[in-house]
């Protein structure tokens, strides 16, 4: 029957690769035996000795890992920060995305259900959280446990330029972003409803909101470009402040919006008003419709094209404490 002691090296050495067997048996045998001793001198049976031994020793799998240097965690304190950092990334980059993706083609291919459009985004945003948790998780682990991982953690590449904006200057923040994309998505979503569906009713009977002529290309070329301030909206988290290049991309797009739909508003070809005339509402009610409805978009643009520039402005001004002079001692 075998002893303790052979269990306990036979179990330590299962988890120690097999050119290293042999001399940390004899290592551990050795260490073993040594301890042993000691303790049968000091008077106890060699039957208790070599428990108690074998108990301060400790898990053999924790032994062998110690023989090994091998890690006894997924991801140790020399990666963490870094999987911590870039996790944080990918999910605000690639989950709102996601939802976005999942509401055009849904409402796309079957825009009688934008229920189930929303649902199914809902559904492939959280497996997005899932994956993208998942892989990157797997892949720092394999650079922790194949030993390409920093071995001096003390030394990195951090500077204090790396330091986080304070609260009052950090201009983007990801509750804002994912808000920004699931309002475009709604939007989206709205406008390819009017499709095959309405929003409104009036005894009982569908209202057109929307003039049929609008899908042979402005509304497609309206929901591309929402896709794009969607996409924006994400790339201007990335980048973690307002830039005058942002500013100016952001700018183009609320130009390329709200041009054309106030082009289109001022020659009638938006709002199907033929309920409002057939109401008796008359030509009065469909100009003031169409008035409110472009002064809207006026403010709305206005308000975006400016706000871009005054954000990068203000970020501009705000100096990094790291680059600021010294104050010189009287």
């Amino acid at each position: 029957m075998s002893t303790l002691t052979d269990r306990y090296v036979f179990a330590a050495l299962t988890s120690i690769p097999e050119a290293q067997r042999s001399d940390i048996e004899r290592e551990l045998r050795a260490s073993i035996t040594d301890s042993v001793e000691a303790r049968t001198d000091a008077g106890q049976s060699p039957t208790e000795a070599e428990r108690q031994v074998l108990t301060e020793f400790g898990d053999p799998a924790r032994l062998a890992a110690r023989y090994t240097d091998r890690p006894l965690h997924l991801i140790g304190p020399e990666l963490f920060l870094d999987w911590w950092r870039l996790l944080k990334r990918m999910l605000a980059i690639v989950v709102p995305l996601a939802f976005v993706a999942t509401v055009v083609f849904r409402m796309a291919t079957d825009p009688t259900d934008p229920a189930g459009a929303f649902g199914a985004a809902l559904g492939n945003a959280l497996e997005a959280v899932v994956q993208v948790g998942f892989w990157l998780t797997l892949v720092f682990a394999v650079i922790e446990f194949t030993g390409t991982r920093r071995k001096d953690p003390g030394r990195t590449s951090w500077s204090p330029s790396a330091l986080p904006l304070m609260p009052q200057q950090a201009s983007v923040s990801l509750g804002d972003t994912i808000a920004t994309v699931v309002l475009y998505a709604f939007f989206i979503g709205l406008l390819l409803w009017q499709k095959v569906g309405s929003l409104l009713f009036l005894d009982g009977e569908p209202v057109v909101v929307l003039q049929d002529g609008l899908w042979d290309f402005w509304l497609p070329f309206i929901i591309a470009l929402l896709t794009a301030k969607a996409v924006f909206a994400v790339v201007l988290y990335a980048s973690g402040r307002w830039t005058f290049v942002l500013a100016a991309v952001n700018a183009a797009l609320a130009l390329m919006f709200t041009v054309p739909v106030l082009w289109l508003l001022a020659t009638d070809r938006v709002f199907d008003l033929t309920v409002l005339n057939a109401g008796g509402l008359g030509q009065e009610a469909s100009s003031w419709t169409t008035a409110i409805a472009a002064a809207a978009v006026l403010v709305i643009g206005v308000w975006e094209f400016g706000s871009g520039f005054r954000k990068a402005a203000k970020a501009s001004r705000q100096t990094p404490a790291a680059s600021m002079p010294a104050v010189p001692s009287n």
